[in-house]
């Protein structure tokens, strides 16, 4: 088959731009051509990847720049064509199968709305003319007949899409992202546990909480240090990128609330995953996620997770065996509470266990073969061939 991708940046690094490269390779080695049609490259990419560059136009102006991205890639598609299947990551109003990553771009404007502090903020949002671009180029896309398929990384996404466009439930396939079972394993937690906690001059025996993601505001940092210091044991560590006026903040707020002590922050971590062997249970009481890959990471890893509902990688997770989902990501107490079993050792491990085997059911081989296999196929009218097993790397898809 031949394939055109579309995305605005093409590398091996990064959530969806990870994830758009890994699919490219998968398809090369299942021995189908593969166009990729971007903004941006690096020399990450795969050289077999053929790709075109689209440019933009009033690059400094966001509005115009998803407007030109969205008309001129098509154009491009169009002009190197015909493909046989045309897969869409970006904001794009035609494809031939669309991967919503991000949920409909109306709720998470309403949810900004809600949630930014600012009012400053809130109305420079409300008035924005790229989020009417955004939501405009969504609609076309929604349209019936413009997508031959709709993939949703979670039913949280799929019932956002129903909800506000016409379009048939047949139509959107929930597609839950996958993990690399060999890159996160409870086996690494022999060599890990002991090696971090040197590091953080922590006791073998003391409870490690984690809380990993950037911008912190958004994955409830501020819900997370509340419920630490609402537990009576227990250090905390955060991961993620975020500001450095916001870090620092919150780093302030973590001292007023008596955690000088027990929390750390160790900001981006190029390895989180000896955190996460390290760790005795994952906190994710985010306010919006469409998934949340950090999810299924723990739980390859071994990793009880307490993740908020309005994540759809709560729905993968076993509430009560493999973790716990909670109703209100701001309650700090119901996230303590949730964390409080996982002070005991025995319960973390055994939630742990339970975790790690609802995750090997979310590899990213399963997971290719049902985009490449069974969706490239249906869309194209013909079997495509099996992607080959992949050599040992992480894909972190959001």
């Amino acid at each position: 088959m031949r394939v055109a991708l579309c995305h605005t940046r093409a590398t091996d690094v990064g959530g969806v731009e990870r994830y758009v490269h890994a699919l490219a390779v998968r398809l090369i080695e299942a021995g189908h051509e593969v166009h990729y049609f971007c903004n941006w490259w690096d020399e990450t990419v795969d050289p077999r990847i053929r790709l075109h560059r689209v440019p933009y136009w009033g690059k400094q102006i966001k509005w115009l720049k998803v407007l030109c991205f969205d008309l001129l890639s098509r154009r491009a598609i169009e002009a190197e064509g015909p493909f046989d299947v045309v897969h869409g990551f970006s904001k794009t109003s035609r494809q031939d199968i669309y991967r919503d990553g991000s949920g409909c771009a109306a709720d998470y404007h309403a949810h900004m709305l809600a949630t930014h502090p600012s009012p400053w903020a809130r109305l420079a949002r409300r008035h924005s003319l790229a989020q009417a671009v955004i939501r405009r180029i969504e609609a076309r896309r929604y349209t019936p007949g413009a997508c031959k398929r709709i993939v949703a990384i979670s039913r949280l996404v799929k019932e956002q899409i129903l909800a506000r466009y016409p379009l048939a439930p047949e139509q959107v396939e929930v597609i839950y992202n996958g993990v690399d079972l060999e890159r996160f394993t409870p086996a690494l937690a022999a060599r890990a546990r002991p090696e971090v906690r040197r590091e953080l001059e922590l006791p073998p025996e003391e409870p490690l909480l984690l809380f990993v993601g950037s911008d912190y505001r958004r994955k409830g940092l501020q819900t997370f240090l509340e419920a630490l210091a609402r537990l009576p044991r227990g250090a905390g560590v955060v991961i993620g990128r975020e500001r450095r006026r916001a870090a620092a903040a919150y780093e302030r707020e973590a001292e007023r609330l008596g955690l000088g002590g027990r929390v750390r922050f160790l900001g981006v971590q190029k390895e989180v995953r000896r955190f996460f062997a390290a760790a005795d249970a994952l906190a994710f009481p985010t306010l919006f996620d469409a998934f949340g890959n950090v999810t299924l990471e723990a739980m390859a890893s071994g990793l009880p997770t307490v993740v908020s509902s309005r994540a759809g990688s709560a729905e993968v997770v076993e509430d009560g065996a493999s973790g716990a989902v909670l109703s209100d990501p701001q309650d700090p107490t119901e996230l303590a509470d949730a964390l409080r079993p996982y002070l005991d050792p025995h319960l973390a491990r055994a939630h742990g266990a339970r975790a790690r085997a609802l995750a090997e059911d979310y590899s990213w081989d399963r997971h290719f073969d049902r985009i490449i296999v069974t969706l490239y196929g249906e869309v194209a009218g013909r079997p495509a061939a099996a992607p080959p097993p992949p050599a040992p790397s992480s894909i972190s898809a959001q």
